[in-house]
């Protein structure tokens, strides 16, 4: 989408008879300061209406990792904070994609993707968080990232059991050794 232009990219969608179930552009929500997190919601606001002008079905969330400095490199080890980061940015990001009719979907990622992709890391934490900010929001679920954890089973019927079912997408993926 980038590369190409969104309105090129929706047409190409449209004309070859396509259907976009997710659109994962969005997230990346904790920043260092005030200015990095209004800079990440103006993306997100951005990533919605990209979603919405594709015609996704929802838009994927990698939440993000550790706050960043400005050089790139690590500014706290403080996850608590950055799941804060996380937590508050989907809720201030949920009132503008209602509005919208997007539904965002949180992608757990495996734990060695904590600290520079996504301190969102199990099935149980996501399922936490659709709990804690109410509709509009749900997971996908990619099997590449949370084969491992022992829940997964039961947090996948969780999901599934909610009204509606927050399961939002699917990622069906090979987990190769070596990776």
């Amino acid at each position: 989408v980038a590369a190409a232009g969104l309105k090129d990219s929706a047409t190409r969608i449209r004309d070859a008879g396509l259907a976009v179930t997710g659109y994962c552009r969005g997230g990346m929500f904790p920043a260092v300061d005030r200015e990095g997190r209004r800079a990440a919601q103006d993306d997100n606001r951005r990533a919605v209406d990209e979603a919405l002008a594709l015609g996704a079905r929802c838009l994927i969330l990698i939440a993000g990792g550790l706050p960043k400095n400005r050089d790139g490199g690590i500014e706290s080890k403080d996850l608590a904070g950055a799941r804060e980061m996380v937590h508050d940015g989907i809720g201030e990001l949920l009132a503008y994609a209602r509005g919208a009719g997007m539904p965002l979907a949180i992608e757990p990622l495996h734990p060695m993707y904590a600290a520079d992709r996504a301190c969102v890391n199990t099935m149980e934490h996501a399922n936490d968080l659709c709990d804690e900010l109410g509709s509009g929001v749900g997971i996908a679920v990619d099997v590449y990232h949370v084969w491992w954890d022992p829940h997964v089973r039961r947090e996948i019927e969780r999901a599934a059991a909610s009204s509606p079912s927050r399961l939002l997408a699917y990622h069906i993926s090979d987990w190769l050794v070596p990776t």
